[in-house]
């Protein structure tokens, strides 16, 4: 006795999709897929679609409106930076330059005791920095040396005499 199954579900759909299939190529109908559309589309009157990001610096640029720079953030908000991470620092310690590319804050003391304690709270006043200005992107506190007081020439503001011949 030969059992042929019942087809139900998925099995009869794609049996009757076969079927549909075939009489359409029996009665001349040809299978055409569409083409899939590569690239932006280019309108003749020079509206092309934009971003959203796009759209908002755009606008900005024509009407005058500037972000801040990240950089005058930075040196702007540095007592409250200071404040948060070291208070013991406020009043003490100026931030002076900001260089977004390398992302180094020059600070100057006002003693190299407070240039020493800046070192050792380097990680704290980057993290609070990076935390207060999301997009300065602080990775380096730069803390120059103090360097010696200027020396005076051995000759004591004179000339040295000219070499003999």
């Amino acid at each position: 006795m030969s059992a042929v199954p019942e087809l139900s579900g998925v099995d009869l759909a794609r049996q009757s999709l076969l079927a549909a299939r075939e009489a359409a190529k029996k009665n001349g109908a040809q299978t055409k897929k569409s083409k899939r559309r590569t690239g932006t589309a280019v309108r003749r009157d020079g509206r092309e679609p934009l971003g959203l990001r796009v759209a908002i610096t755009m606008l900005m640029t024509e009407r005058g409106l500037v972000a801040p720079a990240a950089g005058g953030s930075v040196q702007a908000q540095w007592e409250v930076i200071l404040a948060a991470a070291a208070p013991e620092l406020a009043g003490h310690v100026q931030a002076v330059k900001f260089d977004a590319d390398t992302g180094r804050l020059d600070v100057v003391p006002d003693a190299p005791a407070y240039g020493t304690k800046v070192r050792w709270s380097a990680p704290k006043l980057i993290a609070a920095a990076n935390e207060q200005v999301p997009d300065a992107r602080v990775r380096i506190l730069h803390v120059p040396s103090r360097s010696a007081p200027p020396q005076r020439p051995p000759w004591r503001g004179r000339r040295p005499c000219p070499p003999r011949r």
